[in-house]
């Protein structure tokens, strides 16, 4: 399997690259808006690449005395170094050297400032979604521009020509070529904006809908379709419920949506609350699970296909929490937010993932190192069906047991060697470390999990009459 080893080492050579300085209003904005979803290592890795480039001395660095610095290891690392991709913050340049091997360029991008952080609909989205309305408020007050009554005065500021008089346009001429190439060394891209699939929707369907529901085309910009995009992948949203939630929302004088309202609609419904995924077709559903049953795949597989193509990655989560008398950690969300933004899997692949380390490997929580271990491993291997990934399931679950069991014959039959007792056993690296039966992947005792996946089923349909 592909781990942070693969991706980087601790020996591999990095430098740190920003344009400019970092900004007082973009370090207000890193601290108070970018970390509460980025997280404290994260903000800390900022910091540590912030100082590295300020350094007069030093112009390469080694991933090992970063590592030292934060105190952290390498899964770790990467995990904060791709939350600052994620929210573009950080871009990465990668080359293979012959003498240095890998060799990065780590450029730090420039935090967008407060104001324009809470006017994009999707930072503060994700900001209100991290902490809660009430602390939003909160930050949203603290950052607000001032204003000022000008009601009773009237402006009398002095123009430029008033004060220099006219520009002399021969000498500017004469110039103008050395301040077009000034002015062109001074150029820098725009914040890096992060990145949203918007593929999940099929926007001239969509465009379709709301014509008829007399919502303007000229609201679908491209912001706003990134925020459209955010609300699909996180809570299961097609065409025909998006339009509904705009008709909502949208002036009925001019045929315009607030961006601001529909978020706040979006939150309110999405408190406690994630929208099922449509069905496919009865027909091609019957046809495709008869063929899973002649491939050997079980009833209970089939039903956890099912119930994976119908859930959002949110509701999924939830449910298996209920199920196991549990919760969904602020920790959990995020990295099943961060699966649905950045992964290529489909929602019913991660929903098949989270079943796995939740319910199979029994962990009690999604740990981001594991989980995202085993969602790099099969987005390499282009997995798109959640009946693929039982597969792949399936053959490490075998190959971990092959492997122990080869270990274990090999300490019982090598020359001169004698039964011992209280013999200690290397753990298994890989992630499918469970020595659990080939021909299903499914846990110890079954009962555990037919009565998780009957409150499971429970609980969905429970829902269903809610909404």
């Amino acid at each position: 399997m592909r781990s942070a080893w693969d991706e980087v080492t601790p020996n591999a050579i990095y430098r740190v690259f920003k344009s400019l300085p970092l900004s007082k209003e973009g370090n207000d904005g890193l601290i108070y808006l970018y970390q509460p979803i980025i997280g404290p290592t994260a903000l800390a890795l900022y910091f540590q690449l912030i100082g590295d480039e300020g350094d007069q001395r030093e112009l390469e660095f080694i991933h090992l005395d970063c590592l030292n610095a934060l105190n952290i290891g390498l899964p770790t690392f990467l995990e904060a170094r791709k939350r600052l991709e994620g929210m573009g913050l950080l871009s990465v340049f990668q080359k293979e050297d012959q003498e240095f091997g890998k060799m990065f360029i780590y450029q730090l991008e420039e935090p967008l400032a407060p104001q324009a952080f809470m006017k994009d609909v999707t930072y503060s989205f994700l900001l209100n979604q991290a902490v809660g309305d009430r602390k939003f408020q909160q930050l949203t007050n603290r950052f607000e521009p001032k204003k000022i009554d000008y009601t009773s005065y009237r402006e009398v500021t002095a123009n430029f020509t008033e004060v220099y008089g006219q520009l002399n346009m021969e000498s500017f001429a004469l110039a103008s070529d050395k301040l077009e190439h000034v002015s062109k060394s001074y150029q820098t891209e725009g914040n890096k904006r992060l990145e949203v699939n918007q593929s999940l929707i099929d926007w001239d369907y969509l465009l379709a809908l709301a014509k008829k529901k007399y919502i303007i085309e000229q609201n679908f910009t491209q912001e706003f379709k990134e925020q459209l995009s955010i609300y699909a992948s996180l809570y299961g949203y097609q065409e025909l419920e998006l339009v509904d939630l705009l008709a909502e929302v949208v002036a009925i004088d001019t045929g315009e949506v607030e961006p601001k309202a529909l978020q706040k609609l979006v939150l309110e419904r999405n408190k406690r609350s994630f929208k099922p995924l449509p069905e496919p077709k009865q027909e091609e559903n019957a046809q495709r699970f008869n063929l899973l049953r002649q491939t050997g795949y079980s009833e209970r597989d089939i039903e956890l296909i099912q119930t994976s193509e119908q859930t959002a990655p949110f509701d999924f989560l939830e449910s298996i929490k209920i199920g196991k008398n549990s919760f969904v950690a602020d920790s959990e969300m995020w990295v099943v937010r961060s699966l649905v933004e950045r992964s290529p899997l489909p929602n019913p692949v991660i929903n098949i993932l989270i079943h796995y380390v939740l319910v199979i490997q029994n962990h009690s929580t999604l740990q981001a190192s594991f989980v995202n271990a085993i969602a790099a491993n099969w987005s390499e291997k282009g997995v798109k069906a959640p009946e693929t990934a039982i597969k792949y399931a399936r053959e490490y679950v075998k190959e971990a047991k092959d492997k122990q069991e080869a270990r274990e014959k090999r300490q019982t039959t090598r020359p001169g060697s004698y039964p011992k007792k209280n013999v200690r056993v290397e753990k298994l690296p890989e992630w499918a470390t469970e020595t659990k039966s080939e021909k299903e992947v499914v846990a110890e005792d079954p009962k555990v999990q037919e009565a998780i996946n009957q409150r499971l089923q429970a609980y969905l349909k429970r829902k269903e009459g809610e909404s």
